[in-house]
């Protein structure tokens, strides 16, 4: 049976992805953050298949042992600190876990000589100011970040690059745009959709505080994601970057509509909440996805089908801790 390694594996795609591996018949060596509730892996909880192994990215001992002795033919490395504010916040600590980390991932493969196919799980925020050439950006397109965060990611997919090059390991570099979907927080969508489930369960007070509405993203839902994924696992070429996008051109505020229509109450949006903008934000963002459509990719799933699949889920799950309460 073949073994595949996931770091970040509790986190939203790292858990999807998790369990696609699971159904594909793996055994998954999946690395979370010490301490970590594994509310996102619970289903898995007592199978065969799962091992799980609490493992900072930056513990370099740790994380070398558990590659050496699981020896895993594919490693997903989706584990970072994913968060543009965060970042600013501490920009020392996002370089540690996203740039250190990843190293800490290549160096037991090359010092052991585990032959591995490694994921790196990369980001549209890479392309930073690039964004402002108004059309669909490319895998090709110059890589300008505007935060740490961005800085992080490009820097790690160098890093994949040069291991790629220098010594021979088999690495696809994914180039994320905005992915959500059920267990995903802390994106637009999943803050509209979450507030929305909590008003309407009676758990808020009627209003929603947003930020800047008026932005445009490229939104794929996590169904499409973790096919898009697999496609570039098995298919991908060695050293290539792949865009994971939809190609929509989505306005946040018909996100937020959508999300509001999923209620009963009326409820009143309080615009540009301080707290929720960022120091310098992108206006529009959208992915030229033909390069991982050549492999086989198409978009399945429609903007109100994933927020109503978030809808019903952040419904479940607050309902579950009002009866457990």
């Amino acid at each position: 049976m073949s073994e595949a390694l996931i770091t970040g594996a509790n986190g939203f795609l790292g858990s999807h992805l998790t369990d696609l591996c699971i159904s594909k018949g793996f055994i998954v060596h999946a690395l979370v953050k010490p301490g970590t509730l594994l509310d996102n892996l619970s289903q898995h909880k007592g199978s065969d298949k799962l091992m799980i192994h609490e493992c900072d990215l930056t513990n370099n001992d740790l994380l070398s042992e558990i590659i050496k002795d699981s020896k895993p033919g594919l490693i997903f490395h989706f584990g970072a600190q994913p968060h543009v504010i965060p970042s600013w916040k501490d920009p020392a600590g996002t370089i540690n876990v996203n740039v250190i980390g990843t190293i800490n991932v290549f160096e037991p493969l090359k010092k052991y000589k585990i032959n591995a196919r490694v994921i790196i799980a990369c980001s549209s925020a890479e392309y930073g100011s690039t964004a402002k050439l108004n059309r669909p950006l490319r895998e090709s397109d110059p890589l300008l970040p505007l935060h740490p965060y961005g800085v992080s990611k490009v820097a790690a997919e160098l890093l994949a690059r040069q291991y790629f090059i220098n010594f021979g390991i088999e690495v696809i570099n994914l180039r994320f745009f905005n992915q959500t979907g059920p267990r995903k927080v802390n994106d637009a969508c999943s803050d509209f959709v979450r507030a929305v489930a909590r008003i309407e369960l009676g758990l808020d007070e009627p209003v929603i505080r947003v930020g800047n509405l008026n932005s445009f993203r490229d939104i794929t839902g996590v169904q499409d994601s973790v096919k898009a994924i697999w496609l570039a696992a098995s298919k991908g070429v060695p050293g290539e970057t792949y865009n994971v996008c939809s190609g929509r051109k989505i306005h946040v505020k018909s996100v937020l509509n959508t999300a509001l229509s999923f209620s009963s109450k009326k409820i009143k949006v309080v615009e540009d909440s301080p707290v929720k903008l960022r120091k310098t934000d992108e206006d529009v963002i959208i992915g030229d996805n033909s390069k991982i459509t050549a492999l086989g990719f198409k978009v399945s799933q429609s903007i109100n089908e994933f927020l109503k699949d978030m809808f019903d889920y952040w419904i479940k799950y607050y309902s579950n801790e009002l009866h457990a309460s």
